[in-house]
């Protein structure tokens, strides 16, 4: 059988689209999104639990809308991400600013602007203290445990580059005495793509042991990485097991640490947006040749970077002959790249030029990490809600990607 189209995508609605709007485009349904926030919630109860939609996944003004009405609060980890969520109306205490490798111009940027600084480094904590004594921080810790679906993820353990190692809190606890800084979070991110619960209890469990001596502690941040299935033959992550695993200890602790205050964050991304995202090419090109058959398309990795990258499984549907015969393919895209494919010998309904194919499961670090390599224009994006889709970004022309660049010489 071919990979099912999810039920939120109506063939017809993404059919039309493509004649509408054209190829290639993403397109997103907010109404999946809001139900993804909704079995999130309902899964974090007994204790108090504060959600943050890590911005990174997809930053679309049009996406942080939805996550900034249905009361998320935002993770940033850049000054572009900070600047966005700020003039979007996102109130300052509603931000997380989580750069790696921060620079002093971010951190003063951040602090000045009245949003609290996640900071996963010792001397980076120090020139923080140095600069404002007294402050509010919040500190992100590597438990030493991390996972994710592949190691370019994994943001924990002996190899990360992420958090300030959980042995190393001693040292934490020093130099915030030493300028008078109040830690009020910590934080730990273990990966990205998460589908097994036992992964998020094994760091929770380092993070909470570690939490003990901090003494007005305002939250503890367990980060975010639940995945979604993107393979037929993975499960999704089960709900039940993850709130089972994770609900009862956190009690526990919330009454052992004696604050009735303290709040508990997850910074969920992927699982909010990735399924509620397809990616819509055309193919132009079939070509048969050393006993491979290329369905070649108008969009590539500049657009999807997952699968060059990480070698990462998206499902693909025929729209336009969804009743064709399985035949196997190589579905490339148009970059001079060898390593542009979405697929390869991946069965697929009969493919035809001038055919739609939907690129499923691709609303997380899809269009957020695109580029204009090759200068190929980005996709142009839509948004389908109640009312059907509507453009959010409209797609730039080879003509427009030549101004901008030719704009930039001096002028004589």
């Amino acid at each position: 059988m071919p990979s099912p189209l999810k039920a939120p995508f109506a063939p017809d609605v993404l059919r039309a689209v493509a004649d509408t709007f054209g190829t290639p485009t993403y397109v997103y349904h907010a109404p999946t999104i809001r139900d993804r926030i909704g079995r999130l919630r309902r899964h974090l109860t007994g204790v108090p639990v504060r959600l943050l939609y890590a911005m990174k996944a997809n930053s679309h003004p049009a996406i942080l809308q939805i996550m900034r009405e249905e009361g998320l609060g935002l993770d940033a980890v850049s000054p572009g991400e900070l600047l966005l969520a700020l003039r979007l109306g996102v109130e300052p205490d509603r931000i997380l600013f989580s750069a790696n490798n921060m620079t002093d111009e971010e951190m003063h940027l951040a602090h000045e602007r009245g949003v609290l600084l996640n900071i996963g480094e010792l001397s980076r904590l120090e020139k923080f203290g140095r600069a404002y004594p007294g402050s509010a921080v919040c500190v992100r810790l590597n438990p030493q445990v991390g996972a994710g679906h592949h190691e370019h993820v994994v943001t924990a353990g002996a190899r990360s580059k992420f958090g300030i190692p959980v042995e190393q809190t001693d040292r934490i606890r020093a130099l915030a005495d030493a300028h008078g800084l109040r830690i009020v979070g910590l934080h730990h991110h273990i990966g990205s793509g998460i589908l097994h619960t036992a992964h998020f209890w094994e760091a929770a469990r380092v993070l909470l042991e570690a939490a003990r001596p901090f003494e007005g502690l305002r939250f503890i941040n367990l980060g975010g990485g639940l995945g979604i299935p993107y393979r037929p033959d993975e499960a999704p992550l089960d709900l039940d097991n993850f709130r089972d695993a994770l609900m009862a200890p956190l009690r526990s602790f919330h009454a052992e640490y004696g604050a009735p205050a303290l709040t508990f964050w997850f910074e969920p991304g992927r699982y909010l947006v990735g399924e509620a995202g397809v990616l819509l090419v055309r193919v132009n090109t079939l070509k048969s040749a050393n006993g491979r058959t290329f369905a070649g398309t108008d969009s590539g990795m500049g657009h999807l970077v997952r699968p060059a990258m990480y070698g990462a499984y998206h499902a693909l549907y025929n729209l336009s002959n969804p009743d064709g015969a399985l035949q196997p393919y190589d579905v490339t895209g148009n970059i001079c790249e060898s390593g542009d494919l979405f697929a390869r010998d991946r069965p697929v309904q009969t493919i035809r030029e001038g055919d739609i194919l939907a690129i499923l499961d691709a609303g997380a670090y899809g269009m957020s990490m695109a580029s204009e390599y090759n200068l190929r224009p980005l996709p142009a994006e839509v948004l389908v809600t109640e009312d059907g889709p509507r453009l959010i970004r409209a797609r730039r022309t080879p003509e427009d990607l030549a101004d901008a660049l030719l704009a930039t010489l001096p002028r004589t």
